[in-house]
């Protein structure tokens, strides 16, 4: 199983983006002020949990190192964000996929996990949350 000392920094940099560029896709998709403090509260607690729950090192370590902030790649333009953060997460699922096969299914549940959390943290999961969901899941085949 693989841990955060077996990745690059750039590889790891990937894996962290494509966590919190989940969380801001998601958030982005509900338009509400005051539902964006709810979704990243329920999102910090699922990494809580998942830091603490898991079987998985990778995931420990990954949910344990999120850094937030504005990922400058993403365009954070609804318009665009959609296939630039299906972009990131697919790249982070490959890296995942070439060195350690045996955390994918771990990773993909991780990214999918958070990016339900936050969707359903506010009102609940409005059509153009379920939208992102169906995007990333596609990303993550």
């Amino acid at each position: 199983m693989a841990t955060k000392s077996m990745f690059t920094e750039d590889e790891w940099h990937s894996l962290q983006w494509a966590v919190t560029d989940t969380m801001a896709y998601l958030s982005m998709a509900d338009h509400g002020f005051w539902d964006a403090f709810k979704e990243a509260t329920a999102a910090a607690k699922f990494m809580a949990a998942a830091k603490s729950d898991t079987a998985s090192p990778l995931i420990h370590d990954l949910a344990g190192d999120i850094k937030m902030g504005r990922d400058k790649a993403v365009s954070h333009d609804m318009a665009d964000v959609s296939g630039e953060v299906a972009a990131r997460v697919r790249e982070a699922a490959g890296i995942v996929a070439a060195k350690a096969p045996e955390d994918l299914a771990a990773f993909r549940s991780f990214i999918l996990g958070v990016a339900q959390t936050t969707a359903e943290a506010a009102k609940g999961v409005n059509e153009d949350e379920a939208a992102a969901l169906e995007n990333l899941r596609a990303a993550l085949g």
